[in-house]
């Protein structure tokens, strides 16, 4: 596959993947017909995670099918983790934000009433499907073709917009369209994929953008 190919072939797959998730995600309330009503926040956590198991399932598969098209390897990818200094700076300001977040909301020390354990499990699949599709896939693919920085721009841009579909969505069903929301997560998350992308360009571990994307959304999750 030559490069332009190879660059092509990462802006329609990652497309691709955001497509598929404004199909499968639980903004058109499958959880409610899927499940039975009677426990609605189980239901909802269990469609989460088979949707986002089945979303992520063909990134690992076209890691394993275009291996030797990657800049880094399979085996590279998932490495163990590397305390290097991006990733370490980024846990010790997400705690920061958090807390601060937490204190600007709530007024005194506040945790969320979520199932802890149901709501830790879905983040991690959250973190390691989104991460293998963006940044172990698309940027993996796009670095091979691609200048680094072109390769961290788009990607984080197509993370940022697999943001978009639920407000779309929102505004389908409900008529009601968050402008506000959907540009501040928008350059919040694509702020968030530059620095996952630098993880990933720095230890060559997948594992290192999973940690952190897990831990910043677990954090605001729990404390913001």
């Amino acid at each position: 596959m030559d490069a332009k190919k190879q660059k092509q072939f990462a802006v329609l797959s990652m497309t691709g993947f955001i497509a598929l998730w404004a199909v499968v995600t639980d903004a058109w309330n499958y959880s409610a017909i899927l499940f039975s009503a009677r426990i609605p926040e189980l239901c909802k956590y269990l469609y989460g995670y088979l949707s986002r198991i089945v979303w992520m399932l063909p990134a690992f598969l076209l890691i394993r099918r275009f291996d030797k098209s990657l800049f880094w390897s399979r085996k590279q990818l998932f490495s163990k983790l590397k305390a290097e200094p991006v990733f370490m700076a980024f846990i010790g300001f997400t705690t920061i934000y958090a807390f601060i977040s937490m204190g600007i909301s709530h007024h005194s020390w506040h945790i969320t009433g979520e199932n802890l354990l149901f709501l830790t499990i879905k983040l991690l699949i959250v973190g390691i499907g989104e991460e293998t599709v963006f940044r172990g896939w698309g940027y993996n693919l796009l670095k091979k073709a691609h200048s680094n920085l072109v390769s961290l721009l788009l990607s984080a841009f197509l993370f940022a917009a697999l943001h978009w579909p639920a407000y779309f969505i929102k505004w389908f069903l409900y008529s009601q369209f968050n402008w506000l929301g959907i540009v501040t997560q928008s350059l919040s998350v694509w702020f968030c994929g530059l620095l996952f992308g630098a993880m990933l360009n720095r230890s060559g571990a997948l594992w290192n953008a999973i940690a952190a994307h897990f831990y910043y959304d677990w954090m605001l999750e729990v404390f913001a």
